[in-house]
């Protein structure tokens, strides 16, 4: 039993330090984390992304973007500002329509920031989703 119960905290230890993530992390992961929800076509759980103050813009972009299928996508630049708890990314979408079937690109340039809504702390979008054309 003595042996155990270091072993144990030891344990404990690592795996609280282990769940701790960064504010940087958490974005790295939002952000892909919504990029991939828009090449995958899940454009309602992407608009869960979106700030409160354009969420209804961003729903209405996205049901416009029903006929949209993104081939790929690349994110070309990520600018964090840890002081102000801001982020930006510059993404290249690869799509056609389905009434096209033309292959193209579209630049999205994403503004994301750290905000608390309805008491809860997150990353949001603050740009809406790119037209596609």
């Amino acid at each position: 039993m003595r042996t155990l119960l270091p072993f144990l905290l030891i344990l404990a230890g690592l795996v609280s330090c282990a769940t701790k993530e960064t504010t940087r992390e958490v974005f790295d992961m939002n952000l892909e984390k919504y990029n991939k929800l828009l090449r995958w076509q899940d454009l309602d759980r992407a608009a869960l992304f979106s700030s409160a103050s354009i969420y209804d813009r961003f729903a209405e972009r996205a049901r416009s973007a029903r006929n949209v299928r993104i081939t790929d996508y690349q994110i070309l630049d990520v600018r964090y500002n840890e002081k102000a708890l801001e982020a930006s990314a510059v993404v290249i979408f690869s799509y056609y329509l389905l009434t096209k079937g033309l292959l193209t690109n579209v630049t999205d340039n994403q503004k994301w920031a750290f905000t608390e809504e309805d008491g809860v702390k997150a990353w949001r979008l603050k740009s809406l989703l790119p037209e596609f054309r």
